[in-house]
């Protein structure tokens, strides 16, 4: 903006000629009191007329420092100017450094802040990706075994690994089988199974491997086997045998889950049902599903949420169907038809 004495020149906002003193701007002149009434830019923060620089900035103009102070954007963490790159989340500007340091939530294993790929467990810890490959899962509950989410743990085998959070209620000696059983029976006693035979030995096996062997079931997830043996003459029954075996270091709660599922085996056999293998397994879940139901802690839910999700045709699939049937006709309409379904 310049302010020039007269040349002849015609005002560019009123069209009238000027003399005397007029001010041009952007090559186009006005008399100073056009200019100053209509022209002349104010600054959209204090209103006052606007000489010299000025900052404009979505269609606004502003005094540096009104637009400084002002206007700039601020960090929502530190509160200082932001200029260059910045972060937005939750439409609060942050500073990269700010953000990454502040505002990016933290692995719960190492504490650095997690700004790639990451995991969020069932229990509501966050952690990089990259953990999973380097520390190994509690056999119960899936949480990494680290001190910093489960307070460390233990190996069986060092093929199985149990975290401290679970250990308090494991199942590791042969003396705690008794009570077990007798929540199991109870449980499926109320839903109308009943009359098992009595005096079935459980053991507890540690090696997974060993699990594997006894029931020729290569299913990376088996956690019990029923045994049963029959001597015939004939087409007579003259005696039979059951032997349930069940993994080691189970929480009580999936143990009991476990022993109901192999119950449920013992059920089928006393009755003589030759089921298929889908209808087999998927009753048989829904022992630990009465287990899981009934015990409802958080654990629980995480078994069930196991269950449901699973991608096996017997242990999954036919879960979900036996289920289903379940709440249709309930445990009456289960028991009388299960001989019949295909």
């Amino acid at each position: 903006m310049l302010v020039l004495f007269a040349n002849g020149s015609t005002c560019s906002y009123c069209g009238k000629s000027i003399s005397g003193r007029y001010t041009t701007l952007n090559n186009k002149h006005y008399h100073n009191t056009c200019y100053e009434n209509h022209i002349q830019l104010s600054c959209d923060y204090c209103d006052d007329k606007i000489t010299g620089t000025y900052t404009e900035t979505e269609g606004k103009n502003y005094h540096p420092a009104c637009y400084r102070d002002h206007i700039q954007e601020r960090c929502a963490q530190c509160g200082q100017l932001i200029s260059g790159l910045y972060n937005i989340k939750d439409d609060k500007q942050y500073h990269e450094a700010c953000f990454i340091n502040y505002i990016l939530p933290k692995c719960d294993i190492c504490s650095l802040p997690i700004q790639d790929q990451y995991i969020e467990d069932f229990w509501g810890n966050m952690y990089h990706e990259k953990h999973t490959d380097a520390l190994p899962d509690c056999d119960n509950c899936s949480r990494l075994i680290c001190d910093s989410l489960t307070g460390g743990g233990y190996s069986i085998n060092g093929k199985r690994y149990v975290c401290s959070v679970c250990e308090p209620t494991v199942v590791s000696d042969q003396s705690q089988i008794a009570r077990s059983l007798r929540g199991v029976k109870t449980l499926l006693k109320k839903v109308g199974i009943q009359d098992l035979p009595r005096g079935i030995p459980i053991t507890m096996v540690t090696d997974k491997d060993e699990l594997i062997r006894l029931s020729g079931n290569r299913l990376g997830k088996i956690r019990g086997y029923t045994q049963y043996e029959a001597e015939t003459i004939g087409e007579k029954t003259i005696s039979e045998a059951y032997h349930i075996y069940i993994l080691s270091d189970l929480h009580e709660t999936v143990f009991d889950a476990v022993l109901a599922h192999e119950l449920l085996h013992v059920y089928q056999i006393q009755n003589g049902y030759k089921l298929k293998s889908d209808v087999r397994e998927g009753f048989c879940n829904l022992g630990s599903q009465l287990v899981y139901d009934h015990d409802g802690s958080d654990l629980a839910r995480l078994q069930l949420r196991t269950m449901y999700e699973s991608d096996d045709p017997d242990y999954g699939k036919g879960f979900r169907n036996m289920s289903s049937r379940l709440d249709q006709l309930g445990w009456e309409g289960i028991l009388n038809n299960l001989p019949s379904f295909k």
